[in-house]
């Protein structure tokens, strides 16, 4: 990951742009603050970790970079279309070209009785790709991932760490501008994280995805281009 680091040097195209964004949502009778005044860019290409412990406001962002949650303030744009102002159309759309989602629970983005090489298949549906070319696209995220040898395994069957590549493949499988993904290591042996995060990297150069990843866990930091603090929902610091 160093030698990306250099490689970024100069100015990136932006693809991500996130200003002055505010979070409220109510629990019973209280009103809280889930995210205030939160700013940052990515460029194409670029990762970014945003650093914090459980209920600081990560997987709050996350969703509404996702198209999943809407934004109480602020402005959020990614790939030239602005998040806050979708309809519900709009949305659906988004996350099927633009973004790839990855959730904190990997196995709650796969269809466990399907098997792997239908989950990847099954986002790339009404894209107007021919089949030929669909199950080729499959086949080559499900090598990267190393997943090949489970191809006919149903998703219900896969390992821990074989179920979050699978969801990594799922969510890479239209090629994304923006990979979100809901702590990636969260589970794992580091050595099975380790692998998993040097792979994702390759996968990533290839395409110029970028991708934004929350975490708590400090060792992946070595593996992204920048990180950033979050804590009681504002920024703290870039690390």
């Amino acid at each position: 990951m160093a030698q990306h680091r250099a490689q970024q040097a100069q100015p990136l195209e932006r693809v991500a742009e996130v200003r002055d964004l505010g979070h409220v949502y109510r629990n019973g009778d209280e009103m809280v603050v889930a995210l205030r005044g939160i700013e940052f860019q990515v460029g194409v290409g670029e990762r970014l970790a945003i650093m914090g412990r459980s209920g600081s406001g990560k997987t709050t962002l996350l969703r509404i970079l996702a198209a999943l949650e809407t934004a109480t303030r602020g402005f959020v744009a990614v790939g030239g279309q602005e998040v806050t102002a979708f309809t519900r159309r709009q949305r659906e759309l988004y996350r099927r070209r633009t973004v790839g989602y990855v959730w904190e629970e990997p196995e709650s983005g796969l269809l466990a009785g399907l098997t792997t090489l239908q989950n990847v298949l099954v986002p790339m549906l009404g894209e107007g790709r021919a089949r030929g070319g669909r199950l080729t696209s499959a086949l080559e995220i499900l090598a990267a991932m190393k997943l090949s040898s489970r191809i006919g395994d149903r998703a219900g069957q896969l390992t821990p760490a074989e179920t979050q590549r699978l969801a990594l493949a799922v969510a890479l499988a239209n090629r994304p501008r923006l990979l979100l993904a809901d702590e990636l290591t969260a589970g794992l042996e580091w050595p099975a994280a380790r692998e998993l995060l040097t792979d994702l990297d390759a996968v990533l150069s290839r395409t110029d995805t970028a991708a934004i990843i929350v975490t708590h866990d400090t060792r992946l930091q070595a593996f992204v281009d920048r990180a950033i603090a979050i804590r009681d929902g504002s920024m703290r610091a870039e690390l």
